[in-house]
């Protein structure tokens, strides 16, 4: 494999599952590195833990690299990025963990088979109706 969207220099990064002062203490690590912090169109998403957030299932549907924060703190520790590969959720599966072997190995599942299919997303092409009443006041998310 050639070198990384960030170890290009072209990374987008987006955070989930950090508390302020942990994602702030990240974001500072990141300013020893060339790097865009981003919301959409992101390349990189550093996940404090497995979840099934909108941001996590989206990023692992996108087929964006899905990384622990250990890869922010040991990029900006060598003053480079460092190849994503070991720091991907997924490279390990751990056995004591209420999350499925499936569900851990997910992002790096879903990664591989979208840089192999050349298609841009999981749902590409699919058409989806939900029914949903006429007035629901939670509708906004679902028209994304």
């Amino acid at each position: 494999p050639g070198p990384s969207a960030t170890a290009r220099g072209a990374g987008k990064i987006q955070f989930t599952g950090f508390r302020k002062k942990e994602k702030k203490a990240l974001r500072e690590m990141l300013l020893k590195l060339d790097c865009v912090f981003k919301y959409r169109n992101c390349t990189h998403l550093i996940a404090k833990k497995l979840c099934k957030s909108e941001k996590f299932l989206a990023a692992c549907a996108a087929g964006k690299w899905i990384l622990t924060k250990e890869y922010i703190i040991n990029s900006a520790e060598s003053g480079r990025w460092l190849d994503e590969t070991t720091y991907e959720w997924g490279y390990k599966i751990e056995k004591d963990t209420h999350y499925s072997p499936q569900m851990q190995s997910a992002p790096k599942r879903w990664r591989k088979e979208l840089e192999n299919s050349c298609a841009p997303g999981a749902f590409h092409r699919w058409k989806v109706i939900l029914a949903v009443k006429e007035g629901y006041e939670r509708v906004a998310p679902i028209r994304r």
